[in-house]
């Protein structure tokens, strides 16, 4: 039984080594967009160039985990089940519907997290929007995909991928909005953050479980970031760019420090997220498919694929279930499984009374 698991599992060297390429080629991908998009760097900002070998640094890091996660027997088991229910041509309008519902509630609204509290809503929000308009903002930015150009006296016009778009008027307060965006979202990570801690140090429950370098250093190296980013705009509007240099080369390595934590500490969770709309796909087709009876009381109780699944996953984690009748735990629905256990226990207790 062993020998079958360890031949399923797959040698993790290779698994590694495919990881491997694989981030190699996303890397090699992101700098050649980064060529291509900044039309051959000509709109590229050397002065941004710590930023970037650390955005593609991260970047290759961030697929490599992800690749390897993906070889873990549980989650691939979901991946491919969500690609296949997703291909599906038959059902493919019912699975458009379920992925964008599953997309807006979990990812967009969250509203898994408002049914547990409006404050950690509020929390979530603040910072995953505050992150991700940003990150939105600041990436097309450093790899010269977005620039601008003064036209006329106030307006400057965005180019994208060097093409023309938009004109904004500087004075206008479209265009004070626009190049103040990073002010905002900087003031929407502090105050998410600031909940964080707050809950951190008070809630009873997530005091016994944090731990400073997943709980906290995440949230004290987004405020850093955020306060420093501020202090540039500080610093050019009110200060005649005092000390600009050294608050510029102190957010420049807040941010390095935050892309290369990005894909070991808990904010890779924002990557592993979107997966879950392949597993929702899966939860709402089951109960279209075959569905698996009981092996005791003949209940259907999951899709017989789940099943199948499951004692999948469990074979190639080198677990065994299977009890002396031929059938496996898994066989069972969960009002039939507690009835076991009890009986167990009862047996238990019977062979120490006769002793």
């Amino acid at each position: 039984m062993k020998g079958a698991v360890l031949e399923d599992r797959g040698s993790p060297t290779r698994d590694r080594a495919r990881a491997l390429l694989v981030a190699a080629t996303a890397s090699a991908t992101l700098m050649a967009l980064i060529y291509l998009g900044s039309r051959r760097l000509e709109h590229y900002d050397a002065a941004l160039f710590g930023y970037t070998v650390a955005g593609v640094i991260a970047f290759g890091v961030i697929i490599f985990r992800y690749v390897i996660w993906l070889h873990r027997p549980a989650t691939r088991r979901y991946w491919l089940r969500g690609w296949q229910l997703f291909l599906d041509r038959k059902e493919l309008r019912r699975s458009l519907q379920s992925i964008i519902g599953t997309a807006f509630g979990n990812l967009v609204a969250q509203r898994f997290i408002l049914r547990r509290s409006r404050t950690r809503w509020l929390m979530h929000a603040l910072i995953m929007w505050g992150c991700i308009i940003s990150a939105a903002i600041t990436f097309p930015l450093v790899f010269g995909w977005i620039h601008f150009e003064l036209e006329g006296a106030r307006s400057y016009r965005a180019y994208l991928f060097g093409f023309s778009t938009i004109a904004v008027d500087g004075r206008s307060t479209v265009g004070w909005m626009t190049f103040h965006a990073l002010d905002f979202t900087a003031i929407m990570v502090i105050a998410g953050c600031a909940i964080a801690i707050h809950r951190r140090l008070h809630d009873r429950g997530a005091v016994s479980m944090q731990q400073f370098a997943l709980d906290f250093a995440p949230h004290l190296l987004l405020i850093a970031i955020s306060v420093s980013g501020l202090m540039l705009t500080a610093s050019s509007l009110w200060l005649g760019g005092y000390m600009y240099s050294f608050i510029s080369l102190t957010h420049q390595a807040l941010v390095i420090m935050t892309l290369f934590y990005l894909p070991f500490g808990k904010f890779f969770h924002i990557v592993q997220r979107p997966a879950s709309i392949g597993i929702e796909l899966y939860q709402n087709r089951g109960g279209e498919m075959l569905q698996a009876r009981c092996a005791r009381c003949g209940t259907e109780f999951v899709s017989q694929a789940w099943l199948d699944d499951l004692e999948d996953v469990v074979r190639r984690l080198g677990f065994d279930y299977r009890l002396k009748n031929g059938h496996a735990l898994q066989d069972y629905c969960p009002r039939c499984k507690r009835i076991l256990r009890g009986l167990a226990y009862a047996a238990l207790v019977q062979r120490s009374d006769r002793r």
